[in-house]
């Protein structure tokens, strides 16, 4: 018999608790409640395992913003499991957040429980990774920024990186990627090069005059040409689009290692 994926609910609404369990019942999965900051605490202190975490955030109720918090420092494991439902999003969510989880309206039922099926299949697929070939299944991951402006590659490449066990932070202009690494630390960052909002030469010349502790970490792709990349960027390892995915993934992991290393 098939696992049935497992989701924990993390909502301090009482009517919202109700449909919401009603719902993905019904959709086959085995859930977990908590209705209070500390009642979801202690499920989350066990060794139960969670494909999903939806949790409720609003700026007057910011149970689902305790709760992530404290996975930060103690479930690291489900930090990209998040997905919060918020009708009047609090101004410190994005920044917390830092793009790992899609944030939802209560009345967005439909939309939410596609996302709740899409984070279960990814951290089945990711379970299932062996251990000997991804070094960050069921522990702290690394953290990765992907740049791209082009909205269908950034989500299959992000959803790609996610599966190898990558807490992935998606961007999809140069500008946007610099605002995420004023406010984050990342173990690799790896941008297209020409875009329109801040191309990958702006982003290049803004790490090396603020972030140079960050060029060790950082690659970029180009559909286009290498030698423009390769002369601005120099030393920095410039990828053409459309290469074999296996030598990209092993570049990018040896990056990751490299940082966990030094660190």
């Amino acid at each position: 018999m098939a696992r049935r994926p497992s989701l924990f609910l993390a909502v301090d609404d009482p009517g919202l608790l109700d449909l919401l369990t009603r719902v993905f019942e019904g959709r086959g999965f085995v859930i977990g409640i908590g209705a209070t900051a500390r009642q979801a605490i202690s499920h989350l202190e066990g060794e139960r395992v969670f494909d999903v975490v939806v949790a409720s955030w609003e700026p007057q109720h910011a149970m689902g913003g305790d709760v992530y918090k404290w996975s930060l420092r103690h479930r690291p494991d489900l930090r990209a499991k998040f997905v919060f439902v918020s009708d009047d999003t609090p101004a410190e969510l994005d920044r917390v957040v830092a793009g790992r989880c899609l944030t939802l309206r209560s009345d967005e039922l439909e939309e939410l429980v596609r996302v709740v099926e899409v984070t279960a299949r990814r951290s089945e697929r990711a379970a299932q990774l062996p251990n000997a070939d991804i070094a960050w299944v069921g522990s702290d991951r690394p953290g990765l920024l992907l740049v791209d402006d082009d909205v269908e590659l950034l989500h299959v490449m992000a959803e790609l990186l996610l599966d190898i066990g990558f807490l992935v932070t998606a961007s999809d202009s140069g500008n946007a990627a610099i605002a995420q690494l004023e406010h984050a630390e990342f173990d690799v960052v790896l941008s297209d090069w020409y875009m329109p909002d801040g191309s990958g030469a702006e982003l290049y010349r803004w790490i090396c005059t603020n972030q140079p502790w960050m060029l060790e970490r950082l690659m970029f792709l180009t559909g286009a040409d290498l030698r423009d990349a390769e002369q601005v960027a120099l030393g920095v390892p410039v990828i053409p689009k459309g290469q074999d995915s296996a030598t990209l993934i092993q570049l990018i992991t040896q990056t990751a290692r490299k940082t966990r290393a030094a660190s």
